[in-house]
C-alpha cells in the first residue's frame, strides 16, 4: 500500500511509459499520489497502471497523447479539467534526443524535438500553473539535463533545449517566490533509458551512467523540498558548480570533448 502523507494529491507525469518518467511514477505512487500518466503508448501506460494499482492501490488516469502535436498540451489540460481532475504536481519529463551534426539531422526532426522539449513543456507549465495560482498550492518538476550548463556539439539542439528548460525554470521559480507553489528543475547526467540506448552516449563507461530509479528518487526528494535546481549525483553537482565559474571558451572546449561521444552522422 502507498505511504501516507500525500493521499488526495494527484501528479501528472509526462513521458511516463519508460525511463525516468516510469520510475518517477513508481516513486509518486509509493508516496501516496494518485496519477495521471501521459505518453504516446497506451499499452505501456496500461501495463504500468496495472502494476501501480496492484502494488500501491494507486488510482491512475491514462492519457495517450503525442506532445509533438502543437494542440496536444491544451487538449490534455481541457480533458482533465472536464473530468474534474486536479493536478497538484506536474512532472514535465517527456523529451526527445537527437545525436549528430545540425547539418545532417532533418529539420523536421529538430523542430519536433523543440516542440516536445521546449514548447509543450512551456505550454503545460503555463496551463497547469493557472489553477495552482488560484488555490495557491502546487508543485512543478521539470526535467532538464547537465547538458543544460554548456554547449555540446553533436547534441546541439538537445543541449540548447535543456538550457531553455533550466533558464525558464530558474526564472519561474523566482516569480513564484512568496507563493506556496514551487518549481524544481532536475538535471540528471547520462541515464540508462531508452532515449540513450542505441546512441553513442550509451557507450560511455558504466560508472558514468546513472540508473533511472536513482534519478527519480533524487528528483522526487528535490521537488518535495522545493529546491529550485537539483543536479543528480555528487559528481554532477560538483561539475555544475565548477562550470558556473569557467569562461565561455573553456566551456566550448569541454563541450567539444563530450561531443566526441556523439560523432557526426
Amino acid at each position: 500500500m502507498a505511504v501516507s502523507g500525500n493521499e488526495g494529491q494527484c501528479a501528472l507525469v509526462t513521458g511516463a511509459s519508460g525511463g525516468i518518467g516510469l520510475e518517477l511514477a513508481r516513486v509518486l505512487a509509493a508516496n501516496g499520489f494518485s496519477l495521471v500518466l501521459l505518453a504516446r503508448s497506451r499499452d505501456k501506460l496500461q501495463e504500468l497502471a496495472r502494476e501501480l494499482k496492484a502494488s500501491y492501490g494507486t488510482k491512475v488516469t491514462i492519457v495517450a497523447a503525442d506532445l509533438s502535436e502543437p494542440a496536444a498540451p491544451q487538449a490534455v489540460f481541457d480533458s482533465l479539467k472536464d473530468a474534474g481532475v486536479r493536478v497538484d504536481l506536474l512532472v514535465n519529463n517527456a523529451g526527445l534526443l537527437l545525436e549528430g551534426c545540425v547539418s545532417t539531422i532533418g529539420l523536421d526532426d529538430q523542430l519536433r524535438l523543440l516542440q516536445v522539449n521546449v514548447v509543450a513543456m512551456t505550454a503545460l507549465t503555463r496551463l497547469f500553473l493557472a489553477p495552482m495560482l488560484e488555490r495557491n498550492s502546487g508543485r512543478i518538476l521539470n526535467v532538464a539535463s547537465v547538458a543544460a550548463f554548456m554547449p555540446v556539439p553533436n547534441l546541439a539542439v538537445y543541449a540548447a533545449s535543456k538550457a531553455y528548460v533550466l533558464s525558464f525554470g530558474e526564472a519561474l521559480s523566482q516569480e513564484l517566490s512568496g507563493s506556496k507553489i514551487t518549481l524544481t528543475t532536475l538535471c540528471p547526467g547520462v541515464t540508462d533509458t531508452g532515449m540513450v540506448q542505441g546512441t553513442n552516449l550509451g557507450n560511455m563507461p558504466g560508472m558514468m551512467i546513472m540508473d533511472a530509479k536513482t534519478v527519480a528518487l533524487e528528483g522526487y526528494r528535490a521537488c518535495m523540498a522545493g529546491k529550485p535546481v537539483h543536479a543528480v549525483g555528487l559528481a554532477n553537482e560538483l561539475a555544475v558548480q565548477w562550470i558556473k565559474y569557467q569562461p565561455s571558451w573553456l566551456l566550448r572546449a569541454i563541450g567539444g570533448v563530450f561531443g566526441k561521444a556523439a560523432p557526426p552522422n
